[in-house]
């Protein structure tokens, strides 16, 4: 148990270096799930957990300081309790979905210390001492990920055997419940992505997959090789239009749209 831990707070330690402490980049589910299903020895199941959390959580992601759930220990502790604890994807999603709102709180406390990291930081750049300057923001990117790192592998050490025995006592009827909301969970991250992307020109893409999947019952991999292709041929289109549109302009032909030029060709300009 002690490897397991200790293997799992090191993939905590990557995601949350990566995130803030370095590259700003948000290492989504269903990359964690088969990093910790590799470092925990059973690669299959970790690809099936997260690209489960990735569903659950796909229309989830932090803006700036805004952290609505702390996707990274979700996906790390969900899919790690499910590997440890053989425990379905019903489940591990149940332990993932509160474990990623608990997480926000040990975010706002260490938030909270950085606070006092940036006046320090303020007062070096003042001062112009640089070394100062360097060393403070070097202990903000490994404190950062190294509390998370310690706080996984404490949770895995001592929490696994308790994990074990709460979800061994529920009764069938909580078990069948955890099931319906592992299945409901990711309808509500895509409506939650399809909200944040709305737009009227792809309209009738969402309901050719919902009919695709609905009525002529067609597989999740075959519907996203579709969506790919549709999404190649629409973008291909419109970089074709576009290049025409340089063209003529270039010609001094170009002629506006509804007495305004192309929305897009503004912004490049």
């Amino acid at each position: 148990m002690i490897t397991q831990a200790l293997l799992l707070a090191i993939v905590m330690f990557i995601t949350k270096f990566l995130d803030w402490g370095w590259a700003n980049i948000q290492i989504r589910p269903i990359v964690i799930g088969p990093l910790v299903g590799l470092v925990l020895g059973d690669m299959t199941t970790g690809i099936i957990l997260g690209a489960t959390l990735e569903a659950v959580f796909m229309g989830t992601f932090s803006v700036g300081g805004s952290v609505p759930s702390d996707i990274a220990a979700a996906s790390v502790f969900g899919t790690g309790f499910g590997i440890i604890l053989h425990q379905s994807a019903a489940q591990a999603v149940a332990l993932a979905v509160p474990i990623g709102l608990l997480s926000v709180l040990l975010f706002n406390i260490v938030c909270l210390i950085f606070n006092f990291v940036v006046a320090y930081e303020d007062k070096k750049i003042e001062a112009h001492n640089d070394k100062a300057f360097t060393r403070a923001r070097f202990f903000a990117m490994i404190f950062y990920p190294l509390v998370y790192a310690i706080m996984t592998f404490v949770v895995i050490l001592v929490g696994s055997n308790s994990i074990s025995a709460f979800m061994a006592a529920l009764p069938d009827s909580v078990n069948r419940m955890l099931t319906v909301m592992a299945q409901v969970l990711p309808a509500l991250g895509f409506a939650i992505l399809v909200k944040s992307m709305w737009d009227r020109e792809i309209f009738p893409f969402f309901f050719v997959g919902f009919i695709l999947a609905a009525y002529l019952k067609m597989d999740t991999m075959s519907i996203a090789v579709l969506g790919g292709a549709f999404a190649v041929f629409y973008i291909m289109n419109d970089f074709k239009k576009r290049k025409e549109f340089d063209a003529l302009k270039a010609a001094g032909s170009a002629k506006p749209v509804n007495g305004k030029n192309d929305e897009m060709e503004d912004f490049l300009s």
